[in-house]
Protein backbone atom coordinates (compact mmCIF):
# COMPACT_ATOMS: atom_id res chain seq x y z
CA UNK A 1 0.00 0.00 0.00
CA UNK A 2 1.18 3.51 -0.81
CA UNK A 3 0.48 4.76 2.72
CA UNK A 4 2.85 2.16 4.19
CA UNK A 5 5.57 3.28 1.79
CA UNK A 6 4.89 6.95 2.58
CA UNK A 7 5.09 6.38 6.34
CA UNK A 8 8.33 4.44 5.98
CA UNK A 9 9.74 7.23 3.79
CA UNK A 10 9.18 9.81 6.57
CA UNK A 11 10.63 7.50 9.21
CA UNK A 12 13.72 6.65 7.17
CA UNK A 13 14.45 10.21 6.03
CA UNK A 14 13.83 12.17 9.24
CA UNK A 15 12.67 10.31 12.30
CA UNK A 16 14.99 7.31 12.56
CA UNK A 17 18.19 9.36 11.94
CA UNK A 18 17.09 11.88 14.60
CA UNK A 19 16.16 9.26 17.20
CA UNK A 20 19.40 7.37 16.61
CA UNK A 21 21.67 10.45 16.72
CA UNK A 22 23.75 10.33 19.93
CA UNK A 23 24.01 14.11 20.29
CA UNK A 24 20.33 15.03 19.90
CA UNK A 25 18.91 16.01 23.27
CA UNK A 26 16.07 14.03 24.82
CA UNK A 27 13.62 16.94 24.70
CA UNK A 28 13.95 17.04 20.92
CA UNK A 29 13.79 13.26 20.61
CA UNK A 30 10.51 13.29 22.56
CA UNK A 31 9.05 15.70 20.01
CA UNK A 32 10.17 13.39 17.21
CA UNK A 33 8.61 10.40 19.01
CA UNK A 34 5.27 12.22 19.28
CA UNK A 35 5.40 13.03 15.59
CA UNK A 36 6.32 9.42 14.76
CA UNK A 37 3.32 8.17 16.71
CA UNK A 38 1.07 10.48 14.70
CA UNK A 39 2.65 9.52 11.38
CA UNK A 40 2.07 5.84 12.14
CA UNK A 41 -1.66 6.54 12.60
CA UNK A 42 -2.06 7.93 9.08
CA UNK A 43 -4.32 5.90 6.77
CA UNK A 44 -4.06 7.89 3.56
CA UNK A 45 -1.12 9.48 1.75
CA UNK A 46 -3.00 12.75 1.31
CA UNK A 47 -3.54 13.04 5.07
CA UNK A 48 0.19 12.61 5.67
CA UNK A 49 0.94 15.22 2.99
CA UNK A 50 -1.39 17.68 4.76
CA UNK A 51 0.43 17.09 8.02
CA UNK A 52 3.85 17.63 6.45
CA UNK A 53 2.64 20.78 4.70
CA UNK A 54 2.60 22.41 8.14
CA UNK A 55 6.42 22.34 7.88
CA UNK A 56 6.57 23.69 4.33
CA UNK A 57 7.84 27.10 5.51
CA UNK A 58 10.86 27.37 7.80
CA UNK A 59 9.87 29.05 11.11
CA UNK A 60 11.01 32.62 11.60
CA UNK A 61 13.94 33.34 13.91
CA UNK A 62 12.54 33.77 17.40
CA UNK A 63 9.65 31.37 16.79
CA UNK A 64 9.79 28.58 19.45
CA UNK A 65 9.45 26.03 16.65
CA UNK A 66 12.69 27.33 15.17
CA UNK A 67 14.72 25.73 17.96
CA UNK A 68 14.06 22.21 16.72
CA UNK A 69 14.84 23.20 13.13
CA UNK A 70 18.12 24.88 14.12
CA UNK A 71 19.21 21.95 16.26
CA UNK A 72 18.57 19.47 13.44
CA UNK A 73 20.57 21.66 11.05
CA UNK A 74 23.44 21.98 13.53
CA UNK A 75 23.69 18.19 13.70
CA UNK A 76 23.38 17.75 9.94
CA UNK A 77 19.97 16.09 10.23
CA UNK A 78 17.22 16.36 7.62
CA UNK A 79 14.21 18.31 8.89
CA UNK A 80 10.49 18.01 8.18
CA UNK A 81 10.86 21.30 6.27
CA UNK A 82 13.47 19.68 4.01
CA UNK A 83 11.28 16.63 3.56
CA UNK A 84 8.00 18.18 2.40
CA UNK A 85 8.92 18.92 -1.23
CA UNK A 86 10.63 15.54 -1.60
CA UNK A 87 7.57 13.79 -0.19
CA UNK A 88 5.20 15.57 -2.58
CA UNK A 89 7.41 14.71 -5.57
CA UNK A 90 7.81 11.07 -4.53
CA UNK A 91 4.10 10.48 -3.83
CA UNK A 92 2.46 12.94 -6.21
CA UNK A 93 0.29 10.13 -7.61
CA UNK A 94 -1.38 9.59 -4.21
CA UNK A 95 -1.50 12.96 -2.45
CA UNK A 96 -5.10 13.54 -3.55
CA UNK A 97 -6.13 10.48 -1.53
CA UNK A 98 -7.36 12.17 1.64
CA UNK A 99 -9.95 11.33 4.28
CA UNK A 100 -13.27 13.03 3.51
CA UNK A 101 -16.42 13.46 5.58
CA UNK A 102 -18.23 10.67 3.72
CA UNK A 103 -15.56 8.21 4.86
CA UNK A 104 -17.09 8.28 8.35
CA UNK A 105 -19.67 5.48 8.62
CA UNK A 106 -22.47 5.71 11.18
CA UNK A 107 -22.12 2.85 13.65
CA UNK A 108 -18.40 2.29 13.04
CA UNK A 109 -15.57 2.63 15.55
CA UNK A 110 -12.76 5.15 15.15
CA UNK A 111 -9.84 6.32 17.25
CA UNK A 112 -9.13 9.78 18.59
CA UNK A 113 -6.23 9.82 16.14
CA UNK A 114 -8.62 9.31 13.21
CA UNK A 115 -10.71 12.27 14.35
CA UNK A 116 -7.79 14.59 15.08
CA UNK A 117 -6.05 13.75 11.79
CA UNK A 118 -9.22 14.46 9.78
CA UNK A 119 -9.77 17.74 11.63
CA UNK A 120 -6.07 18.58 11.08
CA UNK A 121 -5.71 19.62 14.74
CA UNK A 122 -3.56 16.56 15.60
CA UNK A 123 -4.82 16.92 19.18
CA UNK A 124 -6.34 13.73 20.58
CA UNK A 125 -7.34 15.33 23.89
CA UNK A 126 -9.96 17.71 22.56
CA UNK A 127 -13.68 17.00 22.96
CA UNK A 128 -14.98 19.20 20.14
CA UNK A 129 -13.50 19.45 16.64
CA UNK A 130 -14.53 22.08 14.10
CA UNK A 131 -14.20 20.77 10.56
CA UNK A 132 -13.68 23.35 7.83
CA UNK A 133 -13.66 27.13 7.95
CA UNK A 134 -15.44 29.51 10.31
CA UNK A 135 -18.31 30.30 10.55
CA UNK A 136 -19.94 27.87 8.11
CA UNK A 137 -18.20 24.71 9.20
CA UNK A 138 -18.42 21.56 7.13
CA UNK A 139 -19.15 19.54 10.27
CA UNK A 140 -18.66 19.49 14.02
CA UNK A 141 -17.26 16.35 15.67
CA UNK A 142 -17.80 15.80 19.38
CA UNK A 143 -16.50 13.00 21.58
CA UNK A 144 -18.91 12.21 24.40
CA UNK A 145 -17.68 10.37 27.47
CA UNK A 146 -20.13 9.07 30.05
CA UNK A 147 -17.83 8.10 32.90
CA UNK A 148 -18.13 9.66 36.32
CA UNK A 149 -16.84 13.18 36.61
CA UNK A 150 -17.80 16.66 37.62
CA UNK A 151 -19.84 17.17 34.45
CA UNK A 152 -20.91 13.74 33.13
CA UNK A 153 -22.68 13.71 29.77
CA UNK A 154 -25.78 11.53 29.62
CA UNK A 155 -28.35 10.06 27.27
CA UNK A 156 -31.73 11.61 28.04
CA UNK A 157 -33.20 9.11 25.57
CA UNK A 158 -30.71 6.39 24.79
CA UNK A 159 -28.81 7.29 21.61
CA UNK A 160 -31.59 9.68 20.52
CA UNK A 161 -31.36 12.68 22.85
CA UNK A 162 -27.98 13.68 24.28
CA UNK A 163 -27.12 16.03 27.13
CA UNK A 164 -23.62 17.23 26.29
CA UNK A 165 -21.71 19.74 28.42
CA UNK A 166 -20.36 22.87 26.79
CA UNK A 167 -16.67 23.52 26.39
CA UNK A 168 -15.42 25.25 29.53
CA UNK A 169 -12.17 26.94 30.47
CA UNK A 170 -11.16 26.48 34.10
CA UNK A 171 -14.75 25.42 34.88
CA UNK A 172 -16.13 28.61 33.36
CA UNK A 173 -18.86 27.99 30.77
CA UNK A 174 -19.52 30.60 28.13
CA UNK A 175 -21.69 30.24 25.04
CA UNK A 176 -19.40 32.78 23.35
CA UNK A 177 -16.45 30.36 23.28
CA UNK A 178 -15.67 29.35 19.70
CA UNK A 179 -16.60 25.68 20.08
CA UNK A 180 -19.88 26.43 21.86
CA UNK A 181 -20.86 29.17 19.46
CA UNK A 182 -20.28 26.83 16.52
CA UNK A 183 -22.74 24.31 17.96
CA UNK A 184 -25.33 26.99 18.80
CA UNK A 185 -25.03 28.44 15.29
CA UNK A 186 -25.11 25.02 13.58
CA UNK A 187 -28.85 25.20 12.66
CA UNK A 188 -28.27 28.57 10.95
CA UNK A 189 -25.61 27.10 8.67
CA UNK A 190 -26.98 23.56 8.43
CA UNK A 191 -23.83 22.16 10.05
CA UNK A 192 -24.15 18.47 10.98
CA UNK A 193 -22.93 17.41 14.43
CA UNK A 194 -21.22 14.02 14.46
CA UNK A 195 -21.42 12.41 17.91
CA UNK A 196 -18.82 9.81 18.88
CA UNK A 197 -19.40 7.82 22.07
CA UNK A 198 -15.93 7.49 23.57
CA UNK A 199 -15.00 4.52 25.74
CA UNK A 200 -11.31 4.00 26.46
CA UNK A 201 -9.57 4.29 23.08
CA UNK A 202 -12.64 3.59 20.98
CA UNK A 203 -14.89 6.29 19.53
CA UNK A 204 -18.13 4.84 18.16
CA UNK A 205 -19.93 7.14 15.71
CA UNK A 206 -23.48 7.08 17.07
CA UNK A 207 -24.93 9.27 14.35
CA UNK A 208 -25.55 12.80 13.17
CA UNK A 209 -27.27 15.13 15.61
CA UNK A 210 -28.93 18.54 15.60
CA UNK A 211 -28.67 21.29 18.18
CA UNK A 212 -32.02 21.87 19.95
CA UNK A 213 -31.21 24.20 22.84
CA UNK A 214 -28.78 24.81 25.67
CA UNK A 215 -29.58 24.80 29.38
CA UNK A 216 -28.09 26.21 32.55
CA UNK A 217 -27.68 25.08 36.17
CA UNK A 218 -27.49 28.21 38.40
CA UNK A 219 -26.03 26.40 41.41
CA UNK A 220 -22.66 25.76 39.71
CA UNK A 221 -23.16 27.84 36.54
CA UNK A 222 -22.69 24.71 34.38
CA UNK A 223 -24.18 24.71 30.90
CA UNK A 224 -24.98 21.99 28.40
CA UNK A 225 -26.45 21.33 24.98
CA UNK A 226 -29.47 19.20 24.13
CA UNK A 227 -28.80 17.38 20.85
CA UNK A 228 -31.32 15.24 18.94
CA UNK A 229 -30.30 12.40 16.65
CA UNK A 230 -31.28 12.59 12.99
CA UNK A 231 -32.82 9.40 11.57
CA UNK A 232 -29.78 7.68 10.05
CA UNK A 233 -31.78 6.75 6.95
CA UNK A 234 -32.41 10.44 6.27
CA UNK A 235 -28.76 11.47 6.46
CA UNK A 236 -27.82 9.80 3.15
CA UNK A 237 -24.72 8.51 4.94
CA UNK A 238 -23.32 5.00 4.88
CA UNK A 239 -24.31 2.96 7.96
CA UNK A 240 -23.14 -0.31 9.46
CA UNK A 241 -25.39 -3.36 9.55
CA UNK A 242 -25.80 -2.91 13.31
CA UNK A 243 -26.90 0.72 12.90
CA UNK A 244 -29.32 -0.31 10.14
CA UNK A 245 -30.87 -2.97 12.40
CA UNK A 246 -31.13 -0.55 15.33
CA UNK A 247 -32.83 2.10 13.18
CA UNK A 248 -35.36 -0.41 11.81
CA UNK A 249 -36.07 -1.75 15.31
CA UNK A 250 -36.53 1.81 16.60
CA UNK A 251 -39.08 2.54 13.89
CA UNK A 252 -40.94 -0.71 14.63
CA UNK A 253 -41.04 0.10 18.36
CA UNK A 254 -42.34 3.58 17.62
CA UNK A 255 -45.04 2.14 15.34
CA UNK A 256 -46.16 -0.31 18.05
CA UNK A 257 -46.66 2.54 20.52
CA UNK A 258 -48.85 4.53 18.15
CA UNK A 259 -52.58 4.32 17.54
CA UNK A 260 -53.55 1.57 15.10
CA UNK A 261 -55.93 3.73 13.07
CA UNK A 262 -53.25 6.42 12.73
CA UNK A 263 -50.80 3.78 11.56
CA UNK A 264 -53.23 2.59 8.89
CA UNK A 265 -53.83 6.14 7.73
CA UNK A 266 -50.09 6.65 7.39
CA UNK A 267 -49.86 3.44 5.37
CA UNK A 268 -52.34 4.85 2.85
CA UNK A 269 -50.05 7.83 2.27
CA UNK A 270 -46.75 5.90 2.48
CA UNK A 271 -44.44 5.51 -0.50
CA UNK A 272 -44.82 2.02 -1.96
CA UNK A 273 -41.31 1.99 -3.43
CA UNK A 274 -38.77 2.26 -0.56
CA UNK A 275 -35.73 4.48 -0.65
CA UNK A 276 -32.28 2.93 -0.29
CA UNK A 277 -29.40 3.23 2.14
CA UNK A 278 -25.84 1.98 1.76
CA UNK A 279 -24.91 -0.54 4.45
CA UNK A 280 -21.36 -1.65 5.11
CA UNK A 281 -20.23 -4.63 7.13
CA UNK A 282 -17.04 -6.47 8.00
CA UNK A 283 -17.06 -10.19 7.28
CA UNK A 284 -14.74 -12.98 8.34
CA UNK A 285 -13.01 -14.86 5.53
CA UNK A 286 -14.52 -18.31 6.03
CA UNK A 287 -12.71 -21.57 5.31
CA UNK A 288 -14.52 -23.33 2.46
CA UNK A 289 -13.27 -26.73 3.61
CA UNK A 290 -14.97 -26.25 7.00
CA UNK A 291 -18.28 -25.43 5.30
CA UNK A 292 -18.17 -28.49 3.03
CA UNK A 293 -17.09 -30.86 5.83
CA UNK A 294 -19.88 -29.70 8.16
CA UNK A 295 -22.55 -29.93 5.44
CA UNK A 296 -21.41 -33.42 4.45
CA UNK A 297 -21.39 -34.50 8.10
CA UNK A 298 -25.03 -33.44 8.48
CA UNK A 299 -26.24 -35.60 5.57
CA UNK A 300 -28.99 -33.05 4.92
CA UNK A 301 -30.36 -33.12 8.50
CA UNK A 302 -30.37 -30.01 10.69
CA UNK A 303 -27.98 -30.71 13.55
CA UNK A 304 -30.13 -28.64 15.91
CA UNK A 305 -33.78 -29.65 15.35
CA UNK A 306 -32.92 -32.97 13.65
CA UNK A 307 -35.31 -32.29 10.77
CA UNK A 308 -34.49 -32.59 7.04
CA UNK A 309 -33.36 -29.43 5.24
CA UNK A 310 -36.49 -27.39 4.40
CA UNK A 311 -35.73 -27.26 0.65
CA UNK A 312 -33.08 -27.98 -1.97
CA UNK A 313 -30.63 -25.53 -3.45
CA UNK A 314 -30.65 -24.94 -7.19
CA UNK A 315 -27.91 -27.56 -7.48
CA UNK A 316 -30.34 -29.99 -5.73
CA UNK A 317 -28.29 -30.25 -2.52
CA UNK A 318 -30.07 -29.85 0.86
CA UNK A 319 -30.20 -26.24 2.01
CA UNK A 320 -28.54 -25.94 5.43
CA UNK A 321 -26.41 -23.10 6.81
CA UNK A 322 -23.13 -23.46 8.71
CA UNK A 323 -23.32 -21.79 12.13
CA UNK A 324 -20.43 -21.32 14.56
CA UNK A 325 -21.34 -22.46 18.07
CA UNK A 326 -18.98 -19.88 19.58
CA UNK A 327 -19.27 -16.87 17.24
CA UNK A 328 -16.19 -15.80 15.31
CA UNK A 329 -16.78 -12.26 16.59
CA UNK A 330 -16.30 -13.58 20.14
CA UNK A 331 -13.07 -15.42 19.37
CA UNK A 332 -14.63 -18.66 18.16
CA UNK A 333 -12.57 -20.80 15.80
CA UNK A 334 -13.46 -21.47 12.16
CA UNK A 335 -13.23 -25.25 12.63
CA UNK A 336 -15.42 -28.26 11.97
CA UNK A 337 -15.62 -28.86 15.73
CA UNK A 338 -17.00 -25.34 16.35
CA UNK A 339 -19.64 -25.48 13.62
CA UNK A 340 -23.09 -26.95 13.02
CA UNK A 341 -25.18 -27.41 9.90
CA UNK A 342 -28.58 -25.91 10.74
CA UNK A 343 -31.81 -25.05 8.96
CA UNK A 344 -32.60 -21.34 8.43
CA UNK A 345 -35.10 -21.33 11.30
CA UNK A 346 -32.62 -22.76 13.81
CA UNK A 347 -29.91 -20.44 12.49
CA UNK A 348 -32.06 -17.35 13.08
CA UNK A 349 -33.04 -18.69 16.49
CA UNK A 350 -29.38 -19.13 17.44
CA UNK A 351 -28.76 -15.42 16.74
CA UNK A 352 -31.99 -13.77 17.81
CA UNK A 353 -34.11 -16.07 20.00
CA UNK A 354 -34.81 -15.07 23.59
CA UNK A 355 -33.99 -17.65 26.23
CA UNK A 356 -37.38 -19.15 27.03
CA UNK A 357 -38.90 -22.45 28.14
CA UNK A 358 -41.43 -23.59 25.54
CA UNK A 359 -44.59 -25.16 26.92
CA UNK A 360 -47.65 -26.54 25.13
CA UNK A 361 -51.29 -26.31 26.24
CA UNK A 362 -54.36 -28.15 24.95
CA UNK A 363 -57.71 -26.43 24.45
CA UNK A 364 -59.74 -29.67 24.42
CA UNK A 365 -63.24 -28.78 23.25
CA UNK A 366 -66.57 -30.58 23.40
CA UNK A 367 -69.24 -28.30 21.91
CA UNK A 368 -69.04 -25.12 24.04
CA UNK A 369 -67.31 -26.85 26.91
CA UNK A 370 -63.57 -26.94 27.47
CA UNK A 371 -61.48 -29.23 29.67
CA UNK A 372 -59.62 -27.51 32.50
CA UNK A 373 -57.46 -29.04 35.22
CA UNK A 374 -56.15 -28.12 38.66
CA UNK A 375 -52.68 -29.29 39.63
CA UNK A 376 -51.88 -30.83 42.97
CA UNK A 377 -50.32 -28.69 45.69
CA UNK A 378 -47.24 -27.03 44.12
CA UNK A 379 -46.54 -23.99 46.29
CA UNK A 380 -47.43 -20.68 44.65
CA UNK A 381 -49.66 -22.29 41.97
CA UNK A 382 -51.62 -24.42 44.42
CA UNK A 383 -55.37 -24.17 43.82
CA UNK A 384 -55.04 -22.55 40.38
CA UNK A 385 -56.58 -23.97 37.22
CA UNK A 386 -54.90 -24.42 33.84
CA UNK A 387 -55.28 -25.86 30.40
CA UNK A 388 -53.36 -29.19 30.48
CA UNK A 389 -50.00 -29.56 28.72
CA UNK A 390 -46.30 -29.38 29.47
CA UNK A 391 -42.71 -28.65 28.41
CA UNK A 392 -41.15 -29.75 25.15
CA UNK A 393 -38.55 -32.48 25.49
CA UNK A 394 -35.64 -33.00 23.12
CA UNK A 395 -36.43 -32.28 19.49
CA UNK A 396 -40.12 -33.23 19.49
CA UNK A 397 -42.56 -30.99 17.68
CA UNK A 398 -45.20 -28.94 19.49
CA UNK A 399 -47.89 -31.41 18.44
CA UNK A 400 -45.83 -34.42 19.55
CA UNK A 401 -45.19 -32.75 22.89
CA UNK A 402 -48.86 -32.01 23.44
CA UNK A 403 -50.01 -35.56 22.64
CA UNK A 404 -47.35 -37.01 24.95
CA UNK A 405 -48.11 -34.62 27.83
CA UNK A 406 -51.87 -35.23 27.72
CA UNK A 407 -51.29 -38.99 27.63
CA UNK A 408 -48.95 -38.77 30.65
CA UNK A 409 -51.14 -36.37 32.65
CA UNK A 410 -54.66 -37.58 31.83
CA UNK A 411 -54.19 -41.03 30.18
CA UNK A 412 -56.22 -40.00 27.13
CA UNK A 413 -55.42 -39.68 23.46
CA UNK A 414 -56.08 -36.45 21.61
CA UNK A 415 -56.00 -35.20 18.06
CA UNK A 416 -54.15 -31.90 17.86
CA UNK A 417 -55.96 -29.44 15.64
CA UNK A 418 -55.59 -25.75 14.77
CA UNK A 419 -53.08 -23.52 16.54
CA UNK A 420 -54.95 -21.34 19.06
CA UNK A 421 -52.44 -18.77 20.33
CA UNK A 422 -49.62 -18.12 22.73
CA UNK A 423 -48.87 -16.49 26.06
CA UNK A 424 -45.57 -15.31 27.52
CA UNK A 425 -45.08 -15.46 31.27
CA UNK A 426 -42.06 -14.46 33.35
CA UNK A 427 -41.40 -15.97 36.75
CA UNK A 428 -38.41 -15.61 39.05
CA UNK A 429 -36.96 -18.80 37.60
CA UNK A 430 -37.50 -18.40 33.86
CA UNK A 431 -39.53 -16.99 30.99
CA UNK A 432 -42.17 -19.33 29.61
CA UNK A 433 -43.72 -19.31 26.16
CA UNK A 434 -46.99 -21.26 26.24
CA UNK A 435 -48.18 -22.44 22.82
CA UNK A 436 -51.85 -23.50 22.79
CA UNK A 437 -53.67 -25.70 20.26
CA UNK A 438 -57.28 -26.75 19.86
CA UNK A 439 -57.56 -30.50 20.45
CA UNK A 440 -60.18 -33.26 20.44
CA UNK A 441 -60.49 -36.14 22.88
CA UNK A 442 -60.48 -39.28 20.71
CA UNK A 443 -60.00 -42.21 23.14
CA UNK A 444 -59.36 -43.24 26.74
CA UNK A 445 -60.90 -42.33 30.07
CA UNK A 446 -59.55 -39.39 32.05
CA UNK A 447 -57.30 -40.41 34.93
CA UNK A 448 -55.71 -37.76 37.14
CA UNK A 449 -51.98 -38.50 37.27
CA UNK A 450 -50.67 -35.04 38.22
CA UNK A 451 -53.87 -33.09 38.92
CA UNK A 452 -56.39 -32.89 41.74
CA UNK A 453 -59.35 -32.15 39.49
CA UNK A 454 -60.46 -32.02 35.86
CA UNK A 455 -63.69 -30.41 34.68
CA UNK A 456 -65.62 -29.80 31.48
CA UNK A 457 -66.66 -26.17 31.85
CA UNK A 458 -68.80 -23.85 29.73
CA UNK A 459 -66.61 -21.23 28.17
CA UNK A 460 -68.94 -18.54 29.52
CA UNK A 461 -68.28 -19.80 33.07
CA UNK A 462 -64.46 -19.73 32.92
CA UNK A 463 -64.36 -16.46 34.86
CA UNK A 464 -65.56 -18.35 37.93
CA UNK A 465 -62.22 -20.16 38.16
CA UNK A 466 -58.81 -18.82 39.19
CA UNK A 467 -56.29 -19.63 36.46
CA UNK A 468 -52.52 -19.58 36.27
CA UNK A 469 -51.41 -16.11 35.06
CA UNK A 470 -50.11 -17.55 31.81
CA UNK A 471 -53.50 -19.14 31.02
CA UNK A 472 -55.61 -16.02 31.65
CA UNK A 473 -54.82 -14.89 28.09
CA UNK A 474 -56.38 -18.08 26.72
CA UNK A 475 -59.50 -17.65 28.87
CA UNK A 476 -59.98 -14.14 27.52
CA UNK A 477 -59.47 -15.27 23.91
CA UNK A 478 -61.96 -18.13 24.26
CA UNK A 479 -64.62 -15.84 25.73
CA UNK A 480 -64.01 -13.25 23.03
CA UNK A 481 -64.49 -15.91 20.35
CA UNK A 482 -67.69 -17.06 22.03
CA UNK A 483 -69.15 -13.56 22.16
CA UNK A 484 -68.45 -13.08 18.43
CA UNK A 485 -70.22 -16.31 17.47
CA UNK A 486 -73.33 -15.23 19.42
CA UNK A 487 -73.58 -11.80 17.76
Amino acid sequence: MFIDQAIQFVIDEVESPALEHPQLEEEYKNKVKRSKTLVHRMKKVGDLARYLKRFEIVPQIGDPKRKLYDRFKALGLKTYEDLYSEFVNSFAHATDDVTVLDDFVIGQEYSSWDISIFSQTYDTQSGIYLIGDEPKYQAIFIKATFSDGKYPNEWIEKFDVLKYYMFSFRSVFKSEYKYNKAIIDSPKYGTPIYVFEKENEKCLLKGIYQYVKHEHEPSDDSRWFILNKVNSFETQKVVTQNEYDQEINKQVSKSKRRNRSDRRNRLKEAEKVPSTVTVTSTQFVRNGDVIVEVLERSKGICEECKKPAPFLRRDFTPYLEVHHVKPLSEGGEDTVENAKAVCPNCHRAAHYAAKVVTVTAAIIMDAEKVLITKRRDEGSISGLWEFPGGKIEGHESLEQCLRREIKEELSINIRVRKYFGESVFQSEKATYRIMAFFAKHISGDIQLNVHDKAKWVDISDLNQYSFLPADVTFVQSLQKRLSKTKQ
